[in-house]
């Protein structure tokens, strides 16, 4: 709509007083939080009676101004939006140099035995989290605010400090989402700690673990969620490496693509995963609940024929959302008002919310692949006397390296600023080129692939060019590789083994209970798994015979699947807006 008014010259003076006036604004806002945050520390000694706190100056959030980035930070400071962020601290300027200069690098395959990871490699002694601290009725609020906010700015102090000369991964420093798990952990009878089936061992801390069972004395059921994206020998060799680790853990291996043909069919329930959930809680429960409403539920579910529309939506009844002044402390009483509460924990990313509408068979929560979406707890009612709480999830302390967390989804993909060298994390567990049928470029010098040359080639084969001078986009290209092993498509699958896989991967193979693992995973995961293997085999046999021969490989047949025709098809409409953008008038063409 035209503006009424007349248009007033404004001068390349104006401009620059007008940045300075907001450089001056932006100052003063700057000074007069720093100054908020020293009354906030001074009223922190008086309360405590210490004479100084030699620690940096910190906000009112917990979190200190100079070392921690916030993802996905929305404009304005005192937003509520950005109270549930995800904060990390920032990486040195050696970690940069270190990841550049792997794009040159040469990629070498590592064997199979580097796959192979016990617990201790990623959670090794002396990490903890933190727990909530000591606290009384009749505390204020501001002093419960302040006891909270001094015990999490010492205890990341303390961690950082011993562990100063190891790699301490990226863990959460927002204050406010620690305080979410409390609450969960205080109203939760029974804690699902959700992990993907893909990395276990660096999903699942066993200091929580420990914390839960020993001080708390509640049970824990380990659910490995994803299950239909590796192998059913894998899966069962990871069931039985937790079972003998920690005697009181009941595992459950989960797929909330159970019912699915396809990943484009219609949302329903999760019928034998949600069944072996069922088992685990009434052996943790013994009899003071019953479930048999529950398990009457999923069988009336599993019987039935007819599918459940995805866009049936929750009763208001069943669904209340908690808000955030619901994380004071309470007083725990088990199984209060007759009601069974289940409390989920893990990380982001691994499906806590696509695991709650897989057990209603309807969508009940929203689900997303940014991490951090679900920003504070809510609860859910499956039946009468069974509640589920979905926690937001929480990035534990740990040794876990920063490739190995972006392609965990602990950390956001869209946030990354050097793509190419998680995409050469890739390269050295995977075969990339032959995976994505990669033909070598006119620039290499020798057969040996980088990372960067890897990234530059599928830029090649799908089109992906810069605007301005028409080059191949290579941080677009590894970026969607880092999108692909994150989701599992173009069988850019990473899954770690327990300790001692490959000695005994016949025997788990052979094993009938792995046909329940199979069972879990639904028909279209096997089918999938079982070509994609047979695929490795034939093509390694191939190979072996005829290194010199490349005419063979591309007239050989190739098993598609459901799956990668539905990837053909998202391809093609994501190149679809790109070449409407280089001929933009061919729609004009009437002939």
């Amino acid at each position: 709509m035209p503006q009424n008014r007349r248009k007033v010259a404004f001068s390349g003076k104006k401009k620059k007083e007008q940045i300075q006036a907001h450089r001056k604004r932006k100052a003063q806002r700057h000074a007069e939080e720093d100054n908020e945050s020293c009354g906030n520390q001074y009223e922190e000694k008086q309360f405590y009676g210490e004479s100084s706190l030699a620690t940096p100056l910190q906000d009112s959030s917990g979190y200190f101004h100079r070392d921690v980035q916030a993802v996905n930070q929305q404009p304005g400071g005192n937003s509520r939006a950005n109270r549930y962020n995800l904060k990390f601290r920032k990486a040195t300027s050696a970690e940069k140099e270190k990841r550049k200069a792997l794009h040159s690098r040469p990629v070498e395959m590592l064997p199979d035995l580097e796959l192979e990871n016990d617990i201790e490699c990623f959670y090794p002694p002396g990490l903890s989290y933190p727990s909530r601290p000591p606290w009384k009725k009749n505390m204020t609020k501001s002093e419960l605010d302040m006891s909270e906010n001094r015990y999490f700015r010492l205890f990341c102090e303390q961690i950082d400090k011993n562990f100063a000369d190891r790699d301490l991964s990226l863990y959460e420093l927002n204050l406010e989402t620690w305080r979410q798990l409390w609450r969960v952990t205080e109203m939760s009878d029974i804690l699902l700690v959700i992990v993907d089936a893909r990395f276990p061992v660096a999903l699942f801390p066993p200091y929580l673990y420990h914390h839960l069972v020993e001080k708390e004395n509640k049970g824990v059921i380990l659910i490995m969620n994803k299950c239909d994206l590796l192998p059913a020998s894998v899966v069962l060799a990871w069931e039985r490496y937790f079972c003998e680790k920690f005697p009181k853990l009941l595992v459950v291996p989960f797929s909330s693509m159970e019912g699915k043909k396809s990943k484009k069919s219609l949302l329903r329930m999760a019928a034998e995963s949600a069944l072996s959930l069922v088992d685990a809680c009434q052996k943790l429960v013994d009899g003071e609940v019953s479930l048999d409403s529950w398990r009457s539920k999923i069988e009336e579910e599993r019987n039935s024929e007819n599918e459940i529309n995805e866009t049936e939506g929750c009763e208001v009844a069943e669904t209340q959302i908690i808000t955030a002044q619901s994380t004071v402390p309470e007083i725990y009483h088990r199984f209060r008002d007759g009601i069974l509460t289940l409390g989920t924990i893990g990380h982001p990313n691994v499906g806590k919310s696509s695991l709650i509408n897989a057990l209603m068979g309807k969508k009940v929560v929203s689900v997303s692949k940014t991490p951090g979406h679900t920003k504070h707890f809510q609860t859910i009612f499956l039946t009468k006397n069974i509640k589920l709480c979905d926690c937001p999830g929480l990035v534990f302390p740990s040794t876990v390296d920063m490739p190995l967390q972006v392609l965990l989804g602990s950390f956001p993909i869209a946030q990354v600023r050097d793509p190419i060298s998680i995409a050469h994390y890739i390269a050295q567990r995977l075969d990339v080129p032959r995976i994505l049928k990669l033909s070598q470029l006119e620039d290499m010098d020798n057969s040996e692939w980088t990372s960067y040359f890897i990234c530059k080639a599928w830029a090649e084969k799908r089109g992906y060019h810069t605007r301005s001078r028409g080059v191949a986009d290579v941080s677009r290209a590894a970026n969607e590789l880092l999108r692909f092993s994150l989701n599992g498509f173009k069988s850019l699958i990473i899954y770690l083994r327990p300790p001692g896989f490959t000695q005994e991967k016949k025997n788990i193979e052979a094993d009938p209970c792995i046909e329940r693992i199979r069972l879990i995973q639904g028909t279209h995961a096997s089918d999938t798994l079982q070509n994609e293997e047979e695929e490795i085999n034939l093509e390694k046999e191939e190979t072996s015979q005829n290194a010199s021969s490349s005419d063979g490989e591309d007239s050989a047949p190739e098993a598609a699947s459901e799956d990668e025709k539905e990837e053909k098809e998202e391809c093609e409409e994501e190149n679809k807006p790109s070449v409407a953008y280089q001929n933009k008038y061919a729609l004009l063409d009437c002939d």
